[in-house]
């Protein structure tokens, strides 16, 4: 089985390499020929549990990496099917998301030929956009979906740090627009493994790849609320969730804690985008909207708790132990630092580690940055903010680390509350005031 896949991201080079571990032909194409020339040297470009493994056993054999602007033509000609895994640009919602590069895949694929090909989208789409995919196809080039090429979507549901096990494992959801095309969809995934779920359409499969971030992110911005709550009604939170959660099946109450991310930092404004004649109907916006509205208010939380003038932000990861700093809290949280006139320092044990751990442009010559916490700590800083629940900071023994210095400790994790008892650190978690007034 010939197999061409577009985009070698966090998410396309797991899926790549799954489908090549599985028997498939598969070639590998990224605009990035960075990444590919890496790739051909048998490095991959970011930490994955299982993935370098795979790699090793596929480079040259089921896996060939190529750059977008290289002689693909042939490749794909050749291939059964061709996949999409290439990311969209994160929109703040009313802002429209930027799928300039899935059309432009398009466009690519519409001039070489896409008679007989089955064409599998795995990209976070606004509801309705495979819909126009295929009228675009028809209109084009003359070929009709269903008698002369196939289509369906189906949402990569693969979190990063079990992105192998899962693409092997989790349900997949196929949205096929005929009999004939999910025939051909479910031969490709039954290959890969974990349980087919057909849904009506596209459209479906859509809208549940939407659904599933913005019910998670809708879950974590109901326990911050209730963590802001807490503060002002002199209530510990971590208390209260557990007490209300325990033997108590109905409540599923997750604890507080910093919300970010490609995903569900924006498929819940893209959910948006499609709620908008309701939202402007009824005069106010859905429940997702706001939980995620509640999570990015965090980051001005954070900020109008800071004290003196230089300030510490340990963990730039959006999630704990993961190699990437895209849409992070803790980088939102340094931006909106500078923007008040603090002086910042970072710390990441992934601190430069890929090109997904590189501060952004606008930030490398604003702050210092260190890839240990100790060293970052060097020099006096006024304020603490733990963002990111790393391994390196839930272990470590704060009260010595800290200890002996006059400093403010801002936990968002609620993880180290025996810096309450260490004399000069004025502690903070997140939704447990419990300092003496």
């Amino acid at each position: 089985m010939d197999v061409c896949i577009f985009g070698l991201g966090r998410i396309g080079l797991p899926i790549s390499l799954v489908c090549a571990d599985s028997g498939m032909n598969v070639i590998g194409i990224d605009i990035n020929k960075d990444l590919i020339s890496d790739l051909r040297e048998g490095k991959t470009a970011f930490d994955e549990p299982g993935l370098q493994e795979i790699l090793d056993r596929n480079l040259g054999e089921n896996f060939t990496p190529k750059a977008q602007d290289e002689k693909i033509a042939e490749n794909v000609k050749e291939a059964e099917y061709i996949v999409l895994a290439v990311g969209t640009g994160f929109a703040k919602y009313p802002e429209e998301p930027d799928l300039s590069t899935l059309y432009s895949i398009i466009g690519q694929l519409m001039n070489i030929g896409l008679k007989d090909k089955t064409l599998i989208l795995r990209v976070t789409l606004p509801i309705g956009t495979s819909e126009d995919v295929v009228s675009l196809i028809e209109e084009k080039t003359d070929l009709l979906e269903g008698e002369d090429f196939w289509f369906a979507f189906v949402p990569e549901r693969i979190m990063e740090g079990k992105a192998v096990e899962e693409e092997r494992n989790l349900p997949k959801i196929i949205g096929a627009r005929n009999e004939v095309g999910f025939e051909k969809v479910e031969g490709f995934f039954e290959k890969i493994g974990g349980d087919l779920i057909r849904v009506s359409d596209p459209t479906t499969a859509e809208f549940i790849k939407l659904v599933d971030n913005s019910w998670r992110n809708t879950r974590f911005a109901f326990a911050n609320e209730l963590a802001y709550l807490a503060e002002e009604v002199g209530v510990d939170v971590t208390e209260a969730i557990g007490s209300a959660n325990e033997g108590y099946d109905r409540n599923e109450i997750p604890r507080p804690g910093p919300v970010s991310g490609y995903c569900l930092g924006k498929d819940p404004y893209l959910l948006e985008t499609s709620f908008e004649d309701i939202a402007e109907r009824r005069g106010f916006n859905s429940t997702w909207f706001y939980g995620r509205r509640a999570n990015d208010w965090l980051f001005d939380k954070v900020v109008e708790e800071v004290e003196g003038e230089r300030v510490l932000v340990a963990g730039l990861s959006f999630k704990a132990n993961i190699d990437d700093y895209r849409y992070s809290h803790s980088i939102e949280i340094v931006r909106k630092l500078l923007s008040e006139g603090y002086e910042v320092v970072v710390s990441d044990p992934y601190l430069d580690k890929n090109e997904y751990t590189r501060l952004p442009d606008d930030l490398v010559e604003e702050v210092e940055g260190f890839d240990s916490f100790k060293e970052a700590l060097i020099d006096e800083v006024d304020t603490v903010v733990l963002a990111t629940n790393h391994d390196e900071y839930v272990g470590a023994e704060m009260d010595k680390i800290v200890g002996g210095r006059d400093v403010k400790f801002i936990d968002l994790w609620n993880l180290h509350p025996e810096l309450l008892e260490v004399a000069g650190v004025d502690y903070k978690g997140l939704g447990n005031d419990l300092r003496d007034e």
